[in-house]
């Protein structure tokens, strides 16, 4: 069998970059293997961005939050998104009888560029002695 993948779009908050990536689809969870690989997590969450892709990010970004933490927004259908702590991996989805399955994202990295914004993590007690 062929080794099969999946092109993405990898978020990268800390590079302030955006970057193609393939993740490999080589089973049932491959996928998930592959996301928790290049985020570099454990736990993803969802984020739907549109009618076609989704942004798979961090799930417990949050809860690691240090000085060196960046973190990243993008805008979705209806609105801006909450910052998001850490790498994001975007992907797209279809809708088939079994279920969604994530297929290659549909948008460019130039058409991501116009809906992400890169901050840098300012840890709360510094806002108040600024």
């Amino acid at each position: 069998m062929q080794n099969q993948s999946l092109r993405g779009i990898l978020v990268d908050p800390q590079k302030c970059s955006l970057s193609y990536i393939d993740i490999p689809v080589e089973g049932e969870s491959s996928v998930l293997k592959g996301l928790y690989e290049a985020i570099g997590c454990d736990l993803v969450e969802l984020v739907n961005i549109d009618r076609q892709n989704d942004l798979w990010v961090d799930e417990e970004g949050l809860l690691k939050l240090d000085e060196d933490s960046r973190f990243f927004s993008i805008k979705l259908d209806d609105r801006q998104s909450s910052p998001i702590v850490g790498k994001g991996v975007i992907l797209g989805f279809t809708a088939t009888e079994d279920g969604v399955i994530s297929t290659h994202t549909t948008l460019t990295i130039d058409e991501v560029r116009e809906r992400i914004s890169f901050n840098p993590f300012i840890p709360p007690y510094k806002l108040h002695h600024q």
